[in-house]
């Protein structure tokens, strides 16, 4: 609202958005004045229905007619500016109800002051007000613990509560809500020391026997808060009155502190006593889809929500879906999820967001800034990032996991560093209340940044994670504990990755597939699937969808067929889970690594008709390439150019087919469609870590500050290689040129860019760990061959199916990839 009002006690001047200066009116439309009350009431119908312009307005014309507010105007006009957050017609209308005398008397005007200047974030009039009341009724007390705790002056909430007790007042089940928020703030041996004691009031009082909901929401939140989540869900089950809210306070907390399952099966629990999921549930329980890779529940959730359009136009839950797909691999369904939820729909969120005056909130900030994350303006989110005036622990953790997600990597580790420097300042310098925090990273945290240590091989950063997390006791939490395990099984450290699985006191599903996969992508198909058979045995958790397509990658790596094929054909009846479109196209990859590409387009038909099966072609489109079968290729990319037409991958792979195949022309009419329909093939790109930075290599790049370098002494080395045996192989060249030039092309490969800076970098002897975004090419895996053999050094490769242990002239996959 704009801050135009004029005050002419008693009487306001009209802002100049309400319009309320009418024509003078003449005989024929002359009607009588409302009377005192219902000017009153009309006013106070407004402030109930949350009509606050409107409210405003009937104030103003209110006094403009004469009419003197009275102690029922009064908070019903206040409570109008508190919601429009306009604390220039707040102050007014204090001024007002001073000059009116109701400053004092009754006490209720007061309390809606109090209110109103905490809502407009002005703690210094509260605190004014407060102390200048000469007498404070529950209310009064209740009003200024609440305020407390909107400014998270958690200590200073407890001690007004300690005093309105001493003040002889005794407190209501609001009171004990806003402690119990004070409470979870605080450190967790203070918060339920004192939480508990709140508690144990309560029940004495018999504030939790008597069915009001928002004291339980306030208790089950209280104790997950501060890590008692078995105390949350046993509080939750005893109270029988639970609400939409209760629910949601219960599935939230249990996806807070990474009990995805939990939450899952409570939002099973939930519809089937009879009440309906609503936004807030579907954005609380979708990440818990991603954590525990449960697609096919995710899918679910997007089903329910387009059977709702209420739901899927909720833009926090089109946000989530969106994060959910792209988790998933899935950018082109995230993609039709966003482009559901218009660039108008959001820009009109944020709009209406400052227009009510909440463009500063914290809280909805952090909000806002996840919304444009998930829909990729970045910009934006970094501009409301910088321009908060005080930033939280949840701020710092949304700015990072969105850098994450859209690949500002480096970014989000200088970002991690930073928020541990930061020293955050609420108040201005000359206050007496200075709230300076160091932010230390939580679990929270660590789990957002670990995969990104992890995509990127950079085991330096991943081990500095590590050990923060040991001396701040993270290291113990089961989700901080799957993400190391997924961390150096990814940087190519089976051992350590291990080494820290074993040492979990507690392990759920996600930390069991998280190794069963890293034995598999290194090429160790029993050791995968003796811990799946651990797994079973030990009961520590339930084999589901993800845990089969670990296994199956593994006996594909590891050229397992027989155990791959009857674990698949057993794991509905032994094991309960019905396969899906992602099995089919594990075991279609397992016969066709092999050379049973027969079996594995049979295996296709089986499927039955009108399941996504993108995937299971996908499969064999690659088993096509390894082994140069281009009629049952064909027949393959046709499939795929239906079902997922702008797929740059499809393409290249039929290309290759046809090129190796020495059918130049075929090759280069499909990468003239691919023109045509203006796919792009994803470039090459491989990362390497050296000191504390990561270095990022293309193809042929001549950017980087050592290119010349690089490509000088891939020369000299490439002569040695000769010497050694090696022979270029040019039929990974997928152009039509001389030999020559293939070998050039070939030389300048990101991968082996990687490897040479690794050489030039680092001292000699140590490992050297390349990750790269596509899957090697023959030719580097025989070229890295050579190298760890003249270099003395080992080359640990992962690519975008698997790892390469290149020692001495050999390669861990026994060239079986």
């Amino acid at each position: 609202m704009a801050s135009t009002l004029i005050l002419s006690p008693p009487s306001f001047t009209p802002p100049h958005h309400a319009s309320i200066q009418n024509p003078p009116a003449t005989s024929s439309d002359r009607r009588p004045l409302p009377t005192p009350p219902t000017w009153t009431e009309t006013l106070r119908s407004h402030a109930r229905s949350n009509s606050f312009y409107e409210a405003l307005s009937t104030f103003v014309s209110m006094t403009s007619a004469g009419v003197s507010p009275d102690h029922f105007a009064f908070p019903a006009a206040l409570k109008a500016a508190a919601g429009l957050k306009d604390r220039d017609a707040g102050r007014q209308l204090h001024a007002a109800v001073v000059k009116s005398g109701y400053q004092s008397s009754p006490v209720t005007v007061a309390n809606t002051v109090l209110t109103m200047y905490a809502k407009c974030d002005d703690i210094g009039s509260v605190f004014k007000v407060f102390d200048r009341m000469p007498e404070r009724d529950q209310v009064s007390w209740n009003s200024m613990v609440a305020a407390l705790c909107m400014f998270e002056e958690w200590d200073l909430a407890l001690e007004a509560f300690r005093m309105m007790q001493e003040d002889g007042l005794n407190p209501s089940s609001f009171t004990l809500v806003s402690v119990a928020q004070a409470c979870s703030n605080l450190s967790k041996s203070e918060g339920l020391r004192l939480g508990k004691q709140v508690h144990g009031y309560g029940l004495r009082i018999g504030f939790y026997t008597d069915g009001r909901t928002f004291t339980y929401n306030a208790l089950v939140a209280m104790y997950a808060k501060l890590g008692k989540v078995s105390d949350s869900v046993a509080l939750f089950h005893q109270f029988d009155y639970r609400d939409i809210v209760t629910w949601n306070t219960m599935i939230s907390s249990l996806g807070q502190n990474v009990q995805d399952e939990e939450s899952l099966a409570l939002v099973r629990q939930m519809v089937l006593s009879g009440i309906k999921p609503d936004g807030v549930t579907l954005s609380s329980v979708l990440p818990a889809c991603s954590r525990l890779e449960m697609f096919s529940s995710g899918r679910e959730i997007h089903a329910y929500a387009l059977r709702n359009d209420d739901l899927f136009e909720n833009s926090f839950v089109a946000c989530a879906l969106v994060d959910m797909y792209c988790n998933f691999g899935k950018v082109d369904e995230g993609r039709h999820v966003f482009d559901r939820v218009s660039e108008r729909r959001i820009e009109s969120i944020h709009g209406y967001v400052v227009k009510r005056g909440l463009g500063c909130d914290k809280y909805v900030q952090n909000a806002l800034m996840d919304m444009y994350f998930r829909v990729g303006k970045i910009e934006v989110s970094r501009r409301i990032f910088n321009g908060m005036e005080a930033r939280d622990l949840v701020s710092w953790n949304t700015m990072i996991t969105g850098c994450i997600i859209t690949g500002h990597f480096s970014e989000a580790f200088h970002l991690l560093s930073q928020m541990q420097r930061t020293r955050n300042t609420d108040e201005e310098e000359d206050t007496d209340a200075i709230v300076n925090t160091n932010y230390k990273p939580n679990n929270i945290s660590l789990i957002t940044v670990l995969p990104a240590c992890a995509t990127l091989a950079a085991l330096a950063k991943g081990k500095e994670i590590h050990a923060y997390a040991v001396r701040n006791s993270l290291a113990s939490d089961v989700a901080v504990g799957s993400a190391l395990v997924d961390m150096y099984a990814k940087c190519g450290c089976l051992t350590l990755s291990r080494r820290v699985f074993d040492r979990m006191a507690k392990r759920n599903v996600i930390t069991w597939n998280v190794l069963i996969m890293a034995c598999g992508m290194n090429g160790q198909g029993e050791e995968a699937l003796r811990l799946f058979q651990d797994m079973v045995v030990r009961g520590e958790a339930k084999a589901n969808e993800v845990t089969f397509i670990a296994v199956f990658a593994a006996c594909s790596h590891s050229g397992m067929v027989n155990q791959g094929v009857e674990l698949f054909h057993r794991m509905r009846k032994d094991h309960v889970v019905e396969p899906t479109p992602d099995h089919y196209a594990c075991v279609v990859d397992l016969l066709g690594r092999a050379g049973k590409l027969e079996e594995a387009y049979h295996l296709i038909t089986t499927m039955k008709p009108g399941t996504q099966q993108a995937e299971v072609w996908c499969s064999l489109l690659g088993s096509c390439r390894t082994h140069g079968d281009v009629e049952l290729g064909e027949t393959a990319a046709n499939h795929l150019f239906q079902l997922e037409p702008n797929v740059a991958s499809h393409y290249v792979l039929l290309s290759n087919i046809y090129a190796a195949a020495g059918l130049w022309d075929k090759a280069m009419e499909v990468r003239k469609k691919m023109k045509e329909l203006g796919v792009k093939k994803e470039p090459g790109c491989s990362w390497i870590e050296v000191g504390d930075q990561v270095h990022q290599f293309r193809a042929g790049d001549s950017l980087h500050p050592q290119s010349a370098r690089l490509h000088s002494f891939l020369e000299k080395l490439w002569t040695r290689m000769r010497k050694e045996g090696y022979v270029p192989d040019t039929s990974c060249v997928l152009h039509n040129v001389d030999e020559d030039e293939k070998e050039l092309i070939l030389c300048g490969h990101s991968e082996k860019l990687a490897i040479a800076f690794g050489i030039l970098n680092t001292p000699p002897g140590t490992p050297i760990r390349v990750a790269k975004n596509l899957r090697v090419c023959n030719d580097c895996h025989t070229a890295s061959k050579y190298i760890s053999k003249i270099e003395g050094r080992e080359i640990i490769l992962r690519d975008i199916r698997r790892f390469h242990h290149f020692r001495n002239g050999f390669c861990s996959c026994g060239d079986y990839w």
